[in-house]
């Protein structure tokens, strides 16, 4: 899998307090998850230094030391408001900067946050030798000002590999008098901007936790309905264009990973379209009819983009690929 592709599969962000080891050892080399985000925004309270320096070092450890598998290597720093000198991007990246494969930033408020965290990244890597442009980012849009500039952020900088909705954050912003809804119209606007700023840069667009967790301590029927939530609220993002949503407990990660995985019956009629229309332009025909509909460039191009998805999570054969172009 080439590197474009590698961050295009992003179905699940697994997020992981780096302050407890345990579950840092599990997130990085026992979950199903396709990104493991170890934390240092909101598992660690506001001036705690030595809970920090904990964190810190267990990122450090956890890159350094653990087998990740195939699960993308990341963190988030704590963001500007609460490390405006990014302290903690200098601190890890000079630990354990050659094993990072990138960062989730939160609370960006303005593009010009983006760029100075791509310029301060570009000197460090340089500093210590690394590869430039190794270490990628996500951004989270988590209020009504960084919705309104996603388009901005989104093309700011020169490593971004996601747009992330963090949408209780966003929720508070908008100082509704009302409880949180995951439906409710502003916030799926705020969806829908997103997915289509993430869209234009041609990166995912990852939606929101959903907080009632499966844990162990809740009744069988509890776990399941709230198993049941999540599934709803991934099917929910999945159709306002998001790739992929953030899970906040390893017993989210199945439920999510095949919500954001083709269908098999949506990914075998792609392949029958994509085969016929690739049989009719070699014999010089523009569209033509599949089974009663219209076929042109114009649906070709959306079956492909669902048969790239597929081929992503390794349901389509290097042959088969190079023999319908998905490899172009």
């Amino acid at each position: 899998m080439g590197l474009l592709e590698r961050w295009q599969l992003q179905r699940t962000h697994l997020t992981c307090p780096a302050t407890n080891w345990k579950y840092v050892v599990g997130a990085c080399q026992e979950s199903e998850a396709d990104l493991v985000m170890l934390d240092l925004e909101d598992s660690i309270p506001k001036d705690d230094g030595a809970l920090l320096d904990c964190a810190r070092d267990n990122i450090a450890k956890a890159l350094t030391t653990l087998d990740w598998g195939t699960r993308k290597r990341c963190f988030r720093p704590r963001g500007h408001a609460l490390d405006p000198e990014l302290e903690d991007v200098r601190a890890v990246v000079t630990a354990a900067g050659a094993q990072l494969e990138g960062l989730v930033y939160p609370k960006v408020e303005h593009e010009d946050e983006v760029i100075r965290l791509d310029l301060q990244l570009t000197a460090l890597e340089r500093t210590l030798g690394l590869p430039a442009g190794q270490i990628r980012v996500a951004v989270l849009i988590e209020s009504v000002l960084a919705e309104e500039r996603a388009f901005a952020i989104a093309a700011a900088g020169t490593r971004l590999f996601a747009l992330v909705f963090g949408a209780f954050d966003y929720w508070s912003s908008l100082g509704a008098q009302v409880p949180y809804r995951f439906d409710h119209p502003l916030v799926d606007h705020a969806r829908i901007r997103i997915a289509k700023a993430a869209a234009s840069v041609n990166v995912p667009a990852i939606a929101e936790m959903t907080l009632n967790y499966p844990t162990k301590e809740k009744t069988e029927s509890d776990r399941e309905a709230a198993l049941v939530e999540c599934r709803r609220d991934a099917v929910h993002a999945l159709e306002l264009g998001f790739a992929g949503k953030w899970c906040g407990i390893p017993a989210q990660l199945a439920v999510t990973n095949s919500v954001f995985s083709p269908v098999k019956e949506q990914l075998d009629a792609a392949l029958v379209r994509v085969r016929a229309y690739r049989d009719a332009e070699q014999r010089g025909v523009g569209a033509l009819m599949i089974h009663g509909r219209m076929a042109d460039r114009a649906t070709d191009r959306v079956d492909r983009v669902v048969l790239a998805r597929a081929r992503r999570q390794g349901l389509i054969d290097d042959r088969t690929a190079h023999d319908l172009g998905l490899d172009a």
